[in-house]
């Protein structure tokens, strides 16, 4: 009895030895041990925050800066209206005087209110009747006067004024200015030569001077219309004030 139960002694404290005790872990790791966090190699980025994405301004386009209203008078880009007239009542007033001197010239070569006798400063008849009054001993003076007048008529109305170029006609408005220009300067020389033409007679003919000034009046309004509007340069809306 006694040898049996000294058996069962051992074999309880062999089975306590083999096994092992309830404070270790299912994997036999000693419970005392620290258990480290695994590190991962790869560095992540820091999070932004939500307070420093909101703080930052929105990216702006550049815009580019508006030009500055000007609100000085706009000038005309061509002759007023005012202008126009009288430069057309002028070409009409020379075209005038050059058919009567015309007349004059075909039919008694006597004008009405110039006097006729010699040795006055004023004679009319004999300024018309002169050699200087014939151009090549061919044409007279007044049939030219009455051309370059029948002409002004249409380059110094109001239409010709606006006129802003005809394709038709491969006509522009520069051209056409440049043509009054021109005419004008042909026109003044003309002047000049017979001016000098009456000294030479010795007599003045009261209706060849007021050709004479008809033509210079419409050569300044003419060159002063080029310096100040320019040549070829139209508005309508601005000829009109």
């Amino acid at each position: 009895m006694a040898s049996s139960k000294a058996r069962s002694r051992n074999r309880s404290a062999s089975s306590k030895g083999g096994r092992p005790s309830a404070g270790a872990g299912s994997n036999g790791k000693n419970p005392s041990s620290r258990t480290v966090p695994a590190v991962s190699a790869t560095p992540t980025s820091p999070r932004k925050s939500a307070n420093v994405t909101a703080a930052r301004s929105p990216k702006r386009t550049a815009v580019a800066p508006e030009p500055e209203e000007s609100f000085a008078p706009a000038r005309p880009s061509g002759p007023p209206l005012w202008l126009q007239v009288t430069s057309v009542v002028l070409a009409v007033l020379g075209l005038a005087i050059s058919a009567y001197e015309t007349y004059a010239h075909y039919n008694g070569s006597h004008l009405l209110g110039c006097p006729s006798g010699t040795g006055g400063t004023f004679n009319c008849t004999a300024v018309i009747t002169s050699s200087q009054s014939m151009v090549f001993n061919v044409l007279p003076v007044a049939v030219l006067g009455l051309a370059f007048y029948v002409f002004a008529v249409v380059i110094f109305s109001p239409w010709a004024w606006r006129f802003r170029g005809s394709r038709t006609l491969r006509i522009t408005s520069r051209g056409l200015d440049i043509v009054r220009l021109g005419s004008v300067i042909v026109g003044m020389g003309f002047v000049m030569y017979l001016i000098y033409a009456e000294f030479q007679i010795g007599s003045v003919c009261e209706y060849c001077s007021g050709v004479h000034i008809v033509t210079f009046l419409l050569f300044c309004i003419t060159v002063v219309s080029a310096a100040l509007w320019g040549l070829g340069k139209r508005n309508t809306t601005a000829a009109r004030s």
